[in-house]
């Protein structure tokens, strides 16, 4: 079912051909230039650039843009968004959902937004927000589209939109590789052997160290580099463990959340940095069921918003910018599947978040018991170091009275130093004058004169 106010692609081929050949007749009638008549070029073989084309385009999208949000953290852009229900229910990307969460419409009215599904799988959420009477997308199932087809989708309110083609039919997109950010001793028995740690990677941010000893992925035993490497394979990026090290003979834990090796290990930084030219890629890229590839100029922040082919249908949603000149979308089949299944409620955050709400919640206890544990501690330790303090405060005084008590003890020694001084000089001289008063009786008595 077309929208009303598109041109269905018949009458926008024979409007462009009619220009293109108006134009030759023209050229032709200019008798004075012999030039020959420029070639008309179909649709097809034009560019994205063209200037007629881009006003078809917009045309032809004007629904779909005035079913588009901006979904804001706060003051900035993080996403865009697809109304699905005039009461205010926008489909989105949900691993760019963080923050403040705010939707900005079409009008311009700032209205908060409160996450009510999510969709893993396939990396959409459903927001609602408190307004009426919005512009609800024409979403319908239709054919996907295929490779060379022409497509358009809004990035902004004021009629600003991006055109593109399709590069690869709808197709299942693999899961990227999980990444601890680790090199590993290869001979190391009894566990993992963390020789080095990459810099800006989990380990790094969980502050794991080098000779830490893996000894266990959540209730998975490591034995070796090939049972951890085997284990992170049933994991997908994004998510949160819990890593058993030991550390110095001690047992511990952490947690970490896992990374996308694409996006942060050192073998991918060369296609890294090429990806990331323009703009940065969507946080998740990969594992997606189905998706069609297209070369839309996006930016990670314009995903979530709708793709328009030539007869002004809703095809898909823009899901993640992949790369540089890729970019990915979920067919529109797929996509009302995803909104009946949200509407439910069944997948609300707290469903689908429910086993890390609950790892969460245990350890936000087992935090608290240690706090509680460590309180009477903390009490003792402060009784101990208030007595050793209140010791010290006595030593110190007794140490000051001993130092003035050995300064004055130093001056009555100094005192006594020189009296002794004074009375041996005396005494020396006494000794000599009886030396001499006894000598001068013996010659007395004996007759001699002295």
């Amino acid at each position: 079912m077309k929208n009303k106010n598109n041109f269905p692609f018949v009458a926008v081929f024979v409007a462009i051909f009619s220009i293109g050949y108006l134009g030759a007749i023209s050229a032709m009638a200019q008798s004075d230039d012999k030039e020959p008549p420029k070639e008309k070029r179909s649709i097809k073989s034009r560019t994205r650039g063209d200037s007629d084309l881009i006003s078809v385009f917009k045309s032809i999208s004007i629904s779909a843009s005035e079913s588009t949000v901006k979904v804001q953290n706060g003051r900035l852009q993080i996403a865009v968004g697809t109304i699905v229900d005039g009461s205010g229910l926008v489909l989105t990307k949900a691993s760019e959902m963080r923050g403040d969460l705010k939707c900005r419409l079409p009008n311009g009215d700032v209205k908060a937004a409160n996450v009510i599904g999510i969709d893993t799988e396939n990396d959409l959420a459903l927001l609602k927000i408190d307004a009426e009477g919005l512009s609800e997308a024409p979403l319908q199932a239709v054919e996907p589209p295929t490779r060379g087809m022409w497509l358009v989708s809004p990035t902004d309110q004021a009629g600003a939109l991006t055109v593109g083609v399709v590069g690869v039919n709808e197709r299942e997109i693999p899961p990227s590789r999980a990444f601890i950010g680790i090199q590993m001793d290869r001979g190391y028995d009894g566990g993992v052997l963390i020789t080095s740690i990459t810099p800006g990677a989990p380990a790094e941010k969980a502050r794991l160290r080098a000779n830490d000893v893996i000894v266990k992925l959540d209730e998975v035993e490591i034995k070796n580099m090939d049972s951890l490497v085997k284990t992170l394979g049933t994991y997908s990026p994004g998510t949160e463990i819990r890593l058993t090290i030991l550390r110095n003979e001690k047992e511990t834990s952490v947690r970490l959340t896992l990374a996308d090796a694409t996006q942060i290990s050192p073998m991918s930084s060369r296609s890294r940095a090429q990806n990331s030219m323009g703009s940065r890629p969507s946080r998740r890229g990969k594992d997606f069921p189905r998706a069609f590839q297209h070369d839309m100029v996006l930016s990670a922040n314009q995903c979530g918003g709708p793709v328009v082919d030539l007869d002004g249908n809703i095809v898909g949603i823009n899901i993640a910018r992949a790369g540089r000149v890729s970019n990915l979308a979920i067919p529109v089949d797929a996509v009302l599947d995803v909104i009946d299944k949200l509407k439910s409620g069944e997948f609300a955050p707290v469903n689908v978040n429910a086993d890390r709400i609950k790892a969460s919640e245990e350890e936000l206890e087992k935090t608290r018991k240690e706090l509680e544990e460590n309180a009477s501690t903390v009490d003792e330790s402060k009784q101990g170091f208030d007595t050793l303090s209140a010791k010290i405060d006595e030593l110190d005084r007794m140490m000051k009275e001993i130092k003035q008590r050995s300064e004055q003890v130093y001056e009555e020694r100094k005192a006594l130093s020189k009296t002794k001084r004074v009375l041996e000089s005396k005494n020396k001289e006494a000794k000599k004058l009886i030396q001499r008063l006894e000598l001068k009786i013996e010659n007395l008595k004996a007759g001699k004169k002295y």
